[in-house]
């Protein structure tokens, strides 16, 4: 069945439902379920979105194939990282407004997802899951009706803009912190992977063996994760090198080659993914930043949905080692209006046509974006926030995350940057 038909006969059997949901509505409410950590069975959800349906003639009941056909269409969507809003839920550039009244695609697409979403107890979440899913919450509330959007962006349509381009990220945090982390259902070739990755864990000789690249077990591993992330000096190069040596002794050059582009989605590589994300801000912290750039790339390959924010220290160190073809490749296939992407931009104009047109248009839209940027960075208000674990766009914690990812370096970097920013 085309989709179009999928379509058509799926607005029809709203129409026969006591609730009467609305198309948009529908296609966030799968949304919302193909995020969920349990699959909720159709006897289950079906009811909750369209209430008692009416049918009249044994016609009107395949309209229940053609929802069906619908949803599976959309969870496939999600397991392939598709997480784009249709085409009419857009966000006016001009005023956000105009895409929020009463029924129009965008809040009730919106709507949809948040009712989908309740069904996950978050009493069984841990801490960071919760605050992931507390993250995508705020953005689909922030366009589940313009009052909700005025509250939120006080007439700000930059930092509109910002929530809606940056909103696949937040459900990819989602699906992957909620979801995946708790889902046991495995290719065959994962799950053989899997397993073999555990044996030969629990194979291993006690910890004494580590300086030898041998360890014992998984809690063993989580210590040893524990103290590396937590250690910032080069002091943590010869456990990293000893930890990865183990790990690339069965992530081989094939099983990179089968799973590039997903990687974050095998939970057995995420420690592999963390132990060289975290070589590269070493790297990066120690002036080595060629080092950095080159593991970074490679990361940004196995995982363009980038979970680790990688894409912030990344556009910052091409900038300090004045790479700036490679940074407009970059920005030019990451279609994102997020602070960093547009510090990026705003740095890259000045430094090839100094105080441009283009050049202010981007200093403007960072004011949009964050209030407190601009003042921040030129030493005009004060950031007292030793560790940011959580941050919302247009947070003072937004642009600490920056500046932890080496984003004042990059404007000390480019020459004149700085008072530049700061002239009105």
């Amino acid at each position: 069945m085309s989709p179009a038909k999928i379509r058509s006969e799926v607005i029809k059997l709203s129409k026969l439902s006591v609730k009467q949901p609305d198309y948009y509505f529908i296609q966030g409410y799968f949304l919302g379920l193909g995020l969920l950590p349990d699959i909720i069975m159709p006897s289950q959800w079906q009811p909750d979105l369209l209430g008692d349906i009416n049918f009249t003639s044994d016609a009107e009941l395949k309209y229940l194939a053609s929802l069906m056909g619908n949803y599976n269409n959309s969870m496939q969507k999600v397991m392939s990282e598709d997480f784009k809003m249709p085409t009419k839920c857009s966000l006016s550039k001009t005023d956000y407004r105009d895409s929020l009244k009463v029924n129009m695609p965008l809040p009730n697409y919106c709507k949809g997802a948040l009712q989908a979403l309740k069904f996950i107890d978050k009493r069984s979440l841990d801490k960071h899951q919760k605050e992931v899913l507390a993250s995508l919450i705020e953005v689909l509330n922030a366009f589940s009706s313009e009052q909700a959007a005025v509250k939120k962006f006080i007439g700000n349509q930059g930092l509109a803009q910002s929530f809606k381009k940056n909103y696949v990220y937040f459900v990819a945090d989602v699906l992957y912190n909620i979801r995946f982390i708790e889902d046991t259902l495995w290719s065959d070739e994962e799950a053989a992977f899997n397993e073999q990755f555990t044996e030969e864990f629990a194979h291993q000789q006690h910890n004494d063996d580590f300086a030898a690249g041998k360890i014992i077990d998984d809690e063993v591993i989580d210590q040893l994760m524990e103290a590396i992330l937590s250690n910032f000096t080069p002091s943590a190069f010869e456990p990293i090198e000893a930890l990865l040596e183990l790990f690339e002794g069965f992530i081989t050059k094939q099983f990179i080659a089968q799973n590039q582009g997903h990687f974050w989605l095998i939970h057995e590589t995420r420690p592999y993914m963390m132990i060289r994300a975290h070589r590269a801000k070493i790297n990066a912290l120690q002036g080595n930043i060629q080092l950095a750039i080159d593991e970074l790339e490679t990361l940004w390959q196995l995982n363009p949905m980038d979970n680790q924010a990688n894409r912030h220290w990344l556009m910052n160190c091409y900038i300090i080692k004045g790479q700036w073809q490679k940074l407009d490749a970059f920005l030019a296939d990451f279609d994102s209006e997020e602070l960093h992407a547009t510090a990026s931009r705003a740095l890259s104009e000045f430094h090839k046509n100094s105080d441009s047109i283009q050049a202010k248009q981007y200093k403007t839209q960072l004011k949009q974006l964050n209030k407190h940027f601009i003042k921040i960075l030129t030493g005009q208000e004060k950031l007292k926030i030793n560790q940011i674990e959580f941050y919302s766009p247009g947070s003072k914690e937004e642009v600490g995350v920056y500046l932890e990812s080496l984003g004042k370096q990059a404007w000390i970097a480019t020459e004149g940057s700085l008072f530049w920013l700061r002239k009105k």
